[in-house]
């Protein structure tokens, strides 16, 4: 899971969704630990592991920017420059630059063995600017602009995904109160054509896209999917009947579709949940700090995670922890 902050109501963004909650901070974050002491390794008791790899990685402690897996490495595309690892313990500096500048805002996407910069945005929500100059790179080297002006919409919060061999957006905002409900498609990044005028599920942000078993699952505090990208039908009301969620970072791992880093009736949380129907959901405790905005990718056939923002106000202050350790998650 990206900015401006008042209290007692306090403006976050994750994942690209912009919200509005109300939260209180406290000083030491509990996770599912008894004892007290320092976990490095959890079994969640459903088959299922996690891992401490690092309590520091080389990059800043930072939130909402992305983990890329590329062939035997596993990308981390942080705003102050990409880092590369083969084992998620240690991380490399690339040369490669950030070539979309607010992490929080724009994502990339890799699409026909090359990653793109979709846009470039400076600022925050009240104050920015937006333009639609396209990179990518194919050798994670270096950036070649491809288009200094597309067709990309200006908009934000968004994540676009790859289905059906072609790039897709869904929603996203072109001011911070006011939310898109239509669907664009591409086949080169550059060129775009509008598929789809009123989303079903109506004006959104933030929403997170996954293809799991060949369909299009778009997940919010509902989930819906699609076989095509333009008919969509409702699965659930709310992925837990027990909590409103946002913020999560969704992944599709051993045939199930999971959720990390969700924000539960807006408190920060360590739950993770998963599915694999889109309908039933279960929660699981994971053994990391309370935090939403995280990266996470499928890398080795295993989730990695990182990153992420835990705060709000405390004694009229505003104060906020923000991550760098890095958690593996595998089958036992």
């Amino acid at each position: 899971m990206r900015q401006s902050v008042h209290f007692p109501l306090l403006i976050i963004s994750f994942a690209m969704v912009t919200v509005f909650v109300i939260i209180g901070f406290r000083k030491s974050p509990q996770i599912p630990n008894p004892s007290n002491k320092e976990i490095t390794q959890f079994k969640n008791g459903s088959g299922y592991t996690w891992t401490r790899l690092t309590k520091s990685a080389a990059f800043d402690k930072s939130y909402n920017f992305q983990l890329i897996a590329n062939d035997s490495l596993l990308w981390a595309f942080h705003p102050k420059g990409n880092y590369y690892t083969k084992d998620g313990r240690d991380w490399i500096k690339s040369d490669l630059g950030n070539s979309i500048l607010n992490l929080a805002f724009m994502d990339y996407t890799v699409y026909k063995d090359a990653v793109y910069g979709l846009g470039q945005f400076e600022g925050n929500n009240e104050h920015y600017t937006i333009n639609s100059t396209i990179t990518r790179s194919r050798d994670f080297k270096h950036w070649d602009t491809i288009a200094k002006t597309s067709q990309l919409p200006r908009r934000f919060f968004y994540h676009p995904v790859v289905f059906r061999d072609k790039i897709w957006i869904f929603g996203g905002s072109d001011a911070a109160d006011h939310n898109m409900d239509d669907a664009w498609t591409s086949t080169d990044a550059i060129h775009w054509q509008k598929v789809v005028e009123h989303l079903p599920f109506g004006p959104g942000a933030g929403q997170q896209f996954v293809v799991f078993n060949d369909k299009l699952y778009r997940l919010d505090n509902d989930v819906w999917v699609s076989e095509d990208g333009l008919q969509w039908r409702k699965l659930t009301d709310h992925i837990t009947p027990n909590a409103s969620l946002f913020g999560f970072n969704a992944v599709v791992f051993d045939g199930k579709i999971w959720l990390l880093g969700c924000n539960r009736n807006g408190q920060f949380a360590s739950k993770v949940y998963h599915s694999n129907d889109g309908i039933n959901w279960q929660e699981q405790n994971a053994p990391w700090t309370p935090r939403g905005g995280v990266a996470a990718a499928v890398f080795k056939n295993k989730i990695y995670m990182t990153g992420g923002k835990y705060g709000g106000l405390r004694n009229g202050e505003t104060e906020f922890v923000y991550s760098n350790d890095v958690w593996v998650m595998e089958k036992e």
